[in-house]
């Protein structure tokens, strides 16, 4: 073995010989791994609240457009004519029913919602009694007037039912998470 040979064995020798642990690169590279770990996690802990955060405001989107659309079932309500017949008078408690019964039914056992909702219903039910209780005969033509005076106050209290909905529906978005809801009725 020429002393070229000899002296690279021994630094090669030298160099294994010493713990991994003991070296300056490695420990820098542990030290940029622990970094890279610690920062790996934080930008898991973001992640996660600001997941929590984007279906907390999808959440709070959901019940405004509720609101919204519970505000329009008032409105459409608020617009009966004295002179409606009949087949309009039914057309318009069917589509309140459907969307009644859309709008609210994902909240039907919410704590708070629910009793207010069963009430609603139940006014939807009242006001379909009501409207048949003057249907027209087939050989019958329709009363004036009385068509709108049989419903008249079962969709105000549906109108009414309705916005007490979207006032508490409201309230949601706008109570903190812990509070939502609690003795609200």
């Amino acid at each position: 073995m020429n002393p070229e040979e000899a002296e690279l064995l021994r630094r090669v020798y030298q160099v294994a010989s010493q713990p991994f642990w003991a070296r300056g690169d490695f420990l820098a590279s542990f030290v940029i791994g622990l970094l890279g770990l610690l920062f790996s996690i934080l930008a898991f802990v973001e992640a996660k609240g600001a997941k929590k955060a984007a279906t907390a405001a999808g959440h709070t989107v959901k019940l405004q457009t509720i609101t919204i659309e519970l505000a329009e079932v008032c409105q459409r309500l608020d617009q009966l004519r004295p002179d409606v017949s009949y087949s309009e008078a039914r057309d318009l408690l069917t589509e309140v029913s459907r969307r009644v019964h859309r709008l609210t039914a994902p909240f039907v056992k919410q704590s708070g919602l629910g009793d207010n909702i069963q009430n609603l219903r139940s006014a939807l039910d009242i006001a379909r009694d009501a409207l048949a209780s003057v249907r027209p005969t087939t050989q019958g033509e329709e009363v004036a007037g009385a068509t709108y005076n049989a419903i008249e106050f079962p969709l105000g209290a549906i109108a009414n039912l309705a916005a007490d909905l979207a006032g508490l529906l409201e309230n949601e978005t706008i109570e903190p998470q812990g509070k939502k809801l609690k003795g609200a009725q």
